[in-house]
């Protein structure tokens, strides 16, 4: 179940992006007075002496800061100083958190029920920190809403009409929750539920409201390491968007001749970084050859990067030439440094695996990215025979 699949993995990493970004809503610079300040609070069920830590989550590692018991009676206490705005995060045994953020002169009061710390905690005095456990439960309620339409599509995949049903129910919830993370960035860009809420919407989709939340976060916290990994992060994903220019190209062909992506203008270009080590790759260059051969007398061209050379290659070219001639990728684009990822060409284009493509239209703009198999040929068919 394609949308369910995609849903899973977009909530995952951008669970992963939400503990390690943030910021915070004030113009406050990180050089100001620190100030010492209090998290109290009550975490019931859980057995006296439980050991509990206060840390502070940054772009790069995350920080202890202070630890504590629980006492008797569920009470806890920590004294900890801001150094800088930011995010915080209460753990308990490696698993159960309690997520914060926190300002300066904030003394936040805490309760929850220590066997469902997640779903139970409550915060008093740090605005900031409510408004993140709301987004935090809403979350949660959809990512098992999902999980729950996939368990009951595996079981009853033969039946279409109930598939169709599930398709409409996925498709309903990811779009309420959509809604609800661009009315959070629209009430207050410049915060960090924001930008937790930002990076769960495909910036190809909801291009202005990245945009939106980079400009607020620049002009509040120019400064704050948060606004600056989330706008190298951005700026990346922008060049590489459709309507950007694809970045140059010019790499070595099989005999030593440099070759450069922009000789291919005016034609439809589909960019296909791959290797031959790389299984996906293979089993997808069949699709790639059937796509050449349907349109290149309209003018596709395949422009192909090999990211072969890896340590383990002590042949690399032999191996890359091998696979061009066995997977009879006939087109006469192929290129690379032989230098595996140690490539120029991997940090240009972001690539964190392969196989991927980018597709170019005849101006050398991005139209598409990822397309395969079908994708791609519905593409092209709506480039050459629909339009």
């Amino acid at each position: 179940m394609k949308n369910l699949a995609i849903m899973k993995k977009h909530l995952f990493y951008s669970l992963i992006a939400l503990l390690f970004i943030a910021c915070s809503d004030e113009n406050t610079s990180t050089d100001e007075k620190t100030a010492t300040s209090t998290i109290s609070g009550n975490i019931s069920n859980l057995p006296f002496g439980t050991s509990i830590y206060l840390d502070y989550v940054g772009t790069t590692a995350i920080d202890t800061k202070d630890t504590t018991t629980i006492a008797n009676d569920g009470s806890f206490n920590f004294s900890y100083t801001i150094e800088e705005l930011g995010y915080y995060r209460i753990r308990i045994n490696n698993q159960s958190y309690i997520n914060l953020i926190l300002n300066q002169g904030e003394s936040p009061v805490i309760t929850a029920d220590g066997t469902n710390l997640m779903n139970t905690y409550k915060v008093e005095g740090s605005e900031e920190s409510k408004k993140l456990r709301d987004f935090n439960l809403a979350y949660q309620t959809n990512a098992q809403l999902q999980d729950s339409l996939g368990r009951l599509y595996q079981q009853n995949q033969s039946n279409q009409e109930l598939f169709v049903q599930m398709q409409i129910a996925s498709l309903t919830s990811i779009s309420k929750m959509n809604n609800y993370f661009a009315s959070i960035i629209n009430e207050k860009p410049a915060s960090l539920v924001s930008l937790a809420a930002v990076q769960m919407l495909d910036i190809n989709e909801y291009a202005d409201l990245h945009k939106k939340v980079n400009e607020a976060l620049n002009e509040k916290l120019p400064n704050s390491p948060y606004t600056q990994n989330f706008n190298q992060k951005y700026q990346k994903i922008v060049k590489l968007s459709p309507g950007a220019e694809a970045p140059e190209i010019t790499l070595n062909d099989a005999n030593g001749n440099p070759v450069s992506l922009s000789s291919l203008r005016g034609k439809v270009v589909l960019i296909d970084f791959w290797a031959s080590w790389c299984k996906p790759c293979r089993i997808e260059n069949p699709n790639v050859v059937a796509a050449y051969d349907k349109f290149n007398k309209n003018g596709f061209e395949v422009f192909s990067v090999s990211l072969d050379g890896m340590p383990q290659q002590p042949n690399a070219k032999q191996d890359w030439l091998n696979a061009i001639e066995k997977d009879n990728l006939k087109w006469k684009n192929h290129v690379s440094d032989l230098k595996g990822w140690q490539s120029s060409i991997v940090p240009l284009y972001d690539i964190s695996g392969i196989p991927l493509t980018i597709l170019l239209d005849r101006e050398g703009k991005i139209i598409g990215k990822n397309l395969r198999g079908e994708e791609l040929h519905n593409k092209l068919t709506e480039i050459f025979v629909n339009s």
